[in-house]
C-alpha cells in the first residue's frame, strides 16, 4: 500500500470523534449543493428560465382591461369651433369615462398584432346636465407596424437556443464547481501531507539526535555532526509549525467554500482508488460537440449576426404602417339604449402610412454594410473559437490519459524513496554512512511523498476537466445531467 494511504489510515485512529472525514466525492457532492459556485449556477439558470418563460408568455394571447377618466368639475376653457367656422373660447364642465377589454395576439409570421376588443364610453356634461353612452360590443383590429423586418421571426430562432444554452450551462457550471472543489480539497490534502511529513521528520530527527548524543559521548561521532543533527531538529520543528498553520488555513478555505460552519472540525482523506479507463479522443470531441453549451452559442451568434443584417436592411428608411379595424357601435342616453336600442352601426377603419426616403446620403447602405462587416467578424471569431474548442478537448483528453501513467510512477517512487530512507537510516545508525547521506535520503523521501500527492491532484484535476469539456461521464458511459428544481 502506498505510503500516503498508510499514513492517513493510521492517523484516523488518533483523530477526535468530532472530526468529520471528508473524501473527494463528499466534497464534490457538497460543493454541488451548497457552495457559492452552486448558488451562482442556480441563479443564472433561474434567470434564463424566467427569460424563456417570458418569451413564451409574450407569444400567447394577452387579455387586457383598460379604464380611463378625464374630468373637469370646476370647468375647463378650451377653443371650440362654431357653426360658422370661427372659434370661440368656452368654459365647459364634463367627465369622460371609458372602460374596455381587449384580447391581443401577436402574429409571429407577419410581426403584426391581432386584437378583439369591447369598449363602453360615458360622457357627462354638467351644465346642462346630460349623459350619453357609446358602446362598442365587438371589434376586430389588426396592426402591422413594419413588413421589412419581423423581430418575432428572429426571436423564435434565438430564444429557444438561449434557453437550451442555459440548461447546458447549468450542468457545466456544476461540473466546474466539482473542478473547483477538487482544487480546494487537494490544497487541504497537500497541507495535511506536508504536516505528516514534517511530523515524521521531527520524530525521526529527535530519535537520531538522542542516539547521536550517546554516540558523541562515546566518541564515535564528531561534534560538528551532532550539531548538524541538532540544527536539523530545530529546522524541522520550525517547518512543522509553519505547516500546521498552512494546514489550518487550507482547511478553513475548504470549509468556507463548502459553506460549512466556521468551527467545523474536519479532516481530508486521500483517494485510495482511481478510475481505470482510457478516453478516446474522437469520442471526447464527439460528446463535446453534442453536449457543450458553447456549440449552441456558436450557432446562436451566427443567427444573431444574420438578424442584425436583416434589421439593418429593414431599417433602411422605407416604412409601411397599416391599421385596420372592423366593429359595431351604438350610442344612447342609457347603457341599455347603447346596447339594446336601435340596430348597431358598422364601424370600419383602414389606415395606411408609407414613408420613402428620397435622399439619405447613403445612410441606409452604410448601415447594412456595417452589419455585414460585423457578421463577417463574428464568423471569423466563431471559427477560431471552434478550433480552440476542439483543440482544448484534444489536449485535455491526452493529458488525462498521460496522468494515469504519471500517477503510477509517482506512487512507485514514493514507495521506493520510503524504503531507501529506512535502509539509509539503519546504515547511519551503525556508522556506515554520514549524516549528509541521511539528509539526502530524507529529502528524496519528502519530495517523493509530495510528488505523489501532486500527481494525485493532477490526475483528478484532469479527470474533472475532461468531464467539464465533454459533459460526459466516461467511467459510467453516460451523459452528465443534473435535475434543476426551482
Amino acid at each position: 500500500m502506498k505510503l500516503i494511504t498508510t499514513c492517513f489510515t493510521a492517523l484516523l485512529f488518533t483523530l477526535s470523534a468530532r472530526s468529520q472525514q471528508l473524501t473527494l466525492p463528499n466534497v464534490i457532492m457538497q460543493a454541488q449543493k451548497s457552495s457559492p459556485s452552486y448558488y451562482r449556477a442556480r441563479s443564472n439558470a433561474m434567470n434564463s428560465l424566467y427569460t424563456f418563460r417570458y418569451y413564451v408568455a409574450n407569444r400567447r394571447p394577452q387579455l387586457r382591461l383598460t379604464a380611463d377618466n378625464t374630468s373637469s368639475f370646476l370647468g375647463n376653457i378650451s377653443s371650440i369651433r362654431q357653426p360658422d367656422g370661427s372659434y370661440a373660447f368656452n368654459k365647459s364642465y364634463f367627465s369622460y369615462t371609458s372602460a374596455g377589454m381587449s384580447l391581443d395576439q401577436i402574429v409571429p409570421f407577419t410581426g403584426g398584432t391581432f386584437s378583439l376588443e369591447t369598449n363602453l364610453q360615458r360622457n357627462d356634461l354638467f351644465r346642462p346636465d346630460t349623459v350619453s353612452f357609446l358602446s362598442t360590443p365587438f371589434s376586430i383590429r389588426y396592426s402591422q407596424p413594419m413588413i421589412l423586418y419581423n423581430p418575432y421571426k428572429w426571436d423564435k430562432k434565438i430564444s429557444p437556443l438561449l434557453y437550451e444554452e442555459s440548461t447546458r450551462r447549468y450542468v457545466e457550471d456544476l461540473e466546474r464547481a466539482a473542478l473547483e472543489a477538487t482544487g480546494y480539497f487537494f490544497d487541504a490534502l497537500t497541507a495535511r501531507q506536508n504536516e505528516l511529513i514534517l511530523q515524521a521528520n521531527v520524530a525521526n530527527t529527535d530519535t537520531l539526535y538522542k542516539i547521536s548524543k550517546g554516540r558523541y559521548e562515546l566518541g564515535k561521532i564528531a561534534e560538528n555532526e551532532l550539531l548538524q543533527i541538532e540544527l536539523n531538529l530545530l529546522n524541522a520543528q520550525t517547518a512543522l509549525e509553519q505547516a500546521q498553520l498552512s494546514k489550518q488555513m487550507a482547511y478553513r478555505e475548504l470549509t468556507r467554500f463548502l459553506n460549512m460552519p466556521k468551527d467545523a472540525d474536519i479532516d481530508v482523506i486521500a483517494p485510495a482508488d482511481v478510475p481505470q479507463f482510457v478516453v478516446v479522443m474522437e469520442r471526447a470531441v464527439s460528446e463535446a460537440n453534442t453536449n457543450r453549451q458553447a456549440v449552441l452559442e456558436f450557432r446562436r451568434r451566427r443567427i444573431q449576426a444574420e438578424r442584425d443584417v436583416a434589421e439593418a436592411r429593414g431599417s433602411n428608411g422605407y416604412q409601411f404602417n397599416m391599421q385596420a379595424s372592423l366593429g359595431q357601435s351604438q350610442d344612447g342616453a342609457t347603457i341599455k339604449d347603447a346596447y339594446a336600442g336601435r340596430a348597431l352601426q358598422q364601424n370600419q377603419l383602414l389606415s395606411v402610412g408609407v414613408s420613402i426616403p428620397i435622399v439619405d446620403w447613403g445612410k441606409s447602405r452604410y448601415r447594412v454594410k456595417q452589419a455585414k462587416a460585423n457578421a463577417e467578424l463574428v464568423e471569423i471569431d466563431v471559427q477560431q473559437q471552434e478550433r480552440s474548442f476542439e483543440q482544448e478537448v484534444f489536449l485535455q483528453t491526452q493529458q488525462f490519459n498521460i496522468q494515469k501513467k504519471q500517477l503510477a510512477s509517482a506512487a512507485k517512487a514514493d514507495t521506493i524513496a520510503a524504503q531507501r530512507y529506512e535502509i539509509t537510516k539503519q546504515r547511519y545508525l551503525i556508522g556506515k554512512i554520514s549524516i549528509t547521506d541521511l539528509n539526502l535520503a530524507q529529502q528524496e523521501k519528502n519530495q517523493a511523498s509530495q510528488g505523489y500527492v501532486t500527481a494525485l491532484r493532477s490526475f483528478w484535476n484532469a479527470y474533472y476537466t475532461v468531464r467539464v469539456l465533454t459533459l460526459y461521464d466516461f467511467e459510467r458511459n453516460e451523459r452528465i445531467s443534473y435535475e434543476f428544481v426551482e
